[in-house]
Formats: C-alpha cells, structure tokens, sequence
C-alpha cells in the first residue's frame, strides 16, 4: 500500500503518479525481473485515511486496474482490488480495506467494517476452501500498530477474523501489511486468545519512507513440519531481526 502519494481521487493526477512512480529506475528494474503483486492503502487509494465514503473512488479503481497487472480485482458482484493468488503450497488472499470501510471515527461498535460484509465473506470461504499448507492475508492496514487507522479500532471486525479462523479450524494463517514506515514482525496476543494459535504479522514498509527497511518471508513447505522464516533486512544489507515458526506452532499438525 501507499504505492504512491496522490492523496485524491482525482483520475488525471492518479494518472501522473502511477506514471511517475514506474519512471524510477531502480522500481521500474524490479517491475521487469521480478513478479510483483500489489494492493493500495490510503494515499493510492484516495486522501490519507480515506475509506468507502470517498467521492470517486471508482476512478481510482479503474486507474489502479490499468497500471497494476494483478491477477483479479474484486469480484464480479462485489467491486474492489481484493485477489488470491498461489505461490507453492502458500495462498494468498490480498484484501482491499478501504473501498469497503467504515471511517475510522465511526463508533467502535458491531457496524464497523474493515472489509465490508461481500468481501469478509470472500476471504473467509477462501481460507476455509484452501488446501495449501500456509495462508497469507495481504493488506494495507495493520493489524495493532496503526492506533488511529487500523484494525485495532476495528474490534468487530478484527474479532470476526479471529473467531472465524477458530470456528473453522483454520490452520497456517499468517498476516502481511504496511503503512507505518518501517518494518518488523511480530505476534498479535490477542489472537492467540481467540484463534488458538498467535496470528504472526510481517510488516514491510519502508522502502521509501522511514528507515528504510524491509521484509522477506521464506517458506519451506518440504518438511515434514513447514517453516516460515521471516527477516527484517535494513538498507545496509543487515538483518536486524529474523524469527521462524513451524506450521505446527501456527495450528498445524
């Protein structure tokens, strides 16, 4: 997310930053040697902390399907960037929570989306239906670190996650995000309460921003007990942090 900072709706100026931002040499060699799957946040989506009320966003998500070659947007009754793709044994469900959410200043209460409903179905009959060893939910927003524009003032919807992962008996689920400028991986407390298993986060955000940092998550689906190793690599080249888990500590068996 924050792909770039057009901060509006605005389709010409959009326009402008996503050609802009594929004009930078070093990300415009990326784009062409490595396959890239992305997602938006506020300031790509619309202005910062913008959610589904924003005027226009219908343009940014027409734009955003132009320049951004992802392997789905939405579905055909329910718009949005949201898509699921497959790396190996490892699914990936990359989940669009602005153009469905509630404004963050709406009251904390069992009204409030992060996804909207459509959407939270969606991923949570892809999680059920999935067969690979790990799943990863990809998004914008942060689980706990974001105090005034993420899931953590989000709690119904955050809960619902969380109680739905159980209920199901959903095993391998893992967490990426952004947004905050800097990088790290951790393991949300609350959700080993209500899911069983701690819900591990990666958070990769600061390319361009902040520390400049970022993550690399390694899957070993070849053991008899799969690992996640992940790495919090910095601009010098050091690892600052590296933590691995067994799909057995993630409610595997």
């Amino acid at each position: 997310g924050d792909t770039h900072y057009a901060d509006t709706t605005d389709p010409s100026i959009q326009f402008q930053h996503h050609y802009n931002y594929r004009r930078q040499a070093f990300f415009a060699t990326v784009l062409r040697n490595v396959p890239t799957y992305s997602m938006w946040d506020d300031h790509d989506y619309g202005p910062n902390n913008s959610d589904g009320t924003e005027k226009g966003k219908e343009g940014s998500l027409a734009g955003w399907k132009q320049f951004w070659a992802n392997p789905g947007a939405g579905t055909a009754d329910t718009p949005g960037a949201f898509y699921q793709f497959t790396r190996g044994e490892v699914d990936f469900f990359v989940v669009d929570s602005r153009y469905h959410r509630s404004p963050d200043s709406a009251p904390d209460d069992d009204k409030k989306r992060m996804l909207g409903d459509a959407q939270f179905k969606w991923l949570m009959n892809g999680l059920k239906n999935s067969k690979a060893k790990f799943k990863v939910i990809a998004s914008g927003s942060t689980l706990d670190h974001s105090k005034n524009d993420g899931w953590k003032i989000y709690t119904y919807s955050r809960h619902r996650l969380f109680d739905g992962i159980k209920k199901h008996n959903i095993s391998g689920v893992m967490y990426m995000s952004g947004d905050i400028h800097k990088s790290l991986v951790w393991e949300h407390t609350e959700s080993q309460e209500r899911m069983g298993y701690p819900l591990v986060e990666v958070i990769s955000s600061g390319i361009t921003n902040g520390a400049l940092s970022f993550a690399t998550v390694d899957f070993d689906t070849s053991k008899d007990d799969p690992t996640v190793c992940v790495r919090i690599v910095h601009h010098d080249g050091t690892v600052r942090d590296e933590k691995t888990w067994k799909l057995s500590q993630l409610g595997g068996k």
